[in-house]
Parts: structure tokens; sequence; C-alpha cells
């Protein structure tokens, strides 16, 4: 899990989640070996972007093209669904500073997972390592747990939530969550335009397939898996 848009008001806030099943070994072992292979290209030495991804692994809003290309190659190849929630910041339900959305978008968007997978004994969750979050780690899981249970209305065994924090290089595979917000993030900026010439409408449609669920705080159910644009 990621967040989008912290500190910056003009951006959508954004909460994401990358689900993998028993496979989420072999993809970040996949997305260590592309990283280890991009990382000897020759051609980009003394890119100051180029060194911030050998230093720190891959980030959306950074990585040159010859990165972020394959990076999204790779993504047509690995079995993950995205669930993403976001909003405006002009609803009230909420939270009225952008540290309370924020922690209401995780409880909701945990609670949800935890209802889509009441039949498991367990959910780890990693959430990329963020200072003024790390609260989060003791507190989402009874939260979500008791948001997921209000939701569904009666008591139910639930599986046991555990939080934890880590650096990108720690999981390199939590780029993927990156690349996906980054891509709806510009295209909810864009007015959700659909005009094949927009760029940033292209690159929404790129990641699309991947979203199971994405959705606004204030205008609802945007696209799913089983409602998508196209």
């Amino acid at each position: 899990m990621d967040e989008s848009g912290n500190s910056k008001p003009s951006l959508p806030l954004i909460v994401g989640a990358v689900e993998t099943d028993a496979d989420s070994d072999d993809i970040e072992r996949r997305v260590q070996e592309l990283h280890r292979r991009l990382s000897a290209r020759q051609s980009l030495v003394g890119l100051r972007s180029f060194e911030d991804f050998r230093k720190q692994g891959f980030h959306a809003s950074n990585d040159p093209l010859e990165i972020s290309g394959p990076f999204l190659e790779l993504m047509n190849d690995l079995s993950f669904r995205a669930y993403l929630v976001l909003t405006d910041r002009s609803t009230s339900r909420a939270g009225a500073t952008e540290l309370e959305q924020l922690e209401f978008m995780y409880e909701t968007l945990l609670g949800d997972l935890l209802l889509r997978h009441r039949n498991r004994p367990e959910l780890v969750c990693l959430v990329e390592e963020n200072n003024s979050l790390k609260h989060l780690v003791d507190q989402l899981p009874p939260k979500a747990t008791r948001r997921a249970l209000a939701k569904l209305g009666r008591n139910v065994p639930l599986p046991r939530l555990q939080v934890v924090m880590a650096t990108k290089t720690q999981a390199m595979s939590m780029a993927i969550i990156d690349y996906i917000m980054l891509a709806v993030s510009r295209w909810i900026s864009a007015d959700r335009t659909t005009d094949p010439a927009n760029r940033k409408y292209r690159a929404f449609r790129e990641v699309e397939p991947y979203i199971s669920v994405l959705y606004s705080l204030e205008h609802g159910l945007i696209s799913s898996r089983k409602m998508p644009l196209h």
C-alpha cells in the first residue's frame, strides 16, 4: 500500500493497494531482478534520475523512460489486482486534515480487503515508509477490522491483519502501486478526459486493466474490473 498527493493540494489524494497471493515472493524476485539488470546500463550513468533509481529503486514520477518502459512491460507479466480510493479533499466525512483523510482511506480500503478475504487466516500489508504515518502500524489493524465489521453489520471472524512499514529497496514490488497511482492522479487532474490524443488518458488506459476498483469519496465508482471505462 502507498499514498499519493501528500502535501500537494492541487492533486487528488489517493490511497492504493496492490493485492497478490501465493506468487508475491516471485513478483518481488522479478522486480528485484529487473532493478539489477537496469542498474547495469552504462548509457544512463551520470543521469541524476538514474542514479536515484540505482540507490532507491523504482519511483514512477522520477524514473527515466529507459526505466519506466521496462517496468511497465514487466507489470504486464505479473499477477496482481489494484484497489484505489481517492478524494478531491472537498468531502468532510473523510476528515478535515490531510492526515485524517489518509487514515480514513487506509482504514476503508483495508476494511474492504479484510471482507474480501474473510476466509483467510491472515493478511500481511506492506506500507511504504512514511514518518507521518508510522502510528498506522499499530492503529490500522483494529480500526480496519472495526470498519469492516460495521460495513458487514454483524460479527464474523476476520483475518488477522499485520501491517509492516518498509522502504522501496526492502520491497521493490511496492513500486507497482506507485506507477498505477501516478497514472490515475494525472488522469484525474486532466478532468478524466477520454480524448485518445491526450497522453494522460492513454497512460490511464494502460494501467486500467490492473484495477479491480477505483473509487472516489465524492463521485463514487469511477472504474472497476466489472465496469471499466472501455
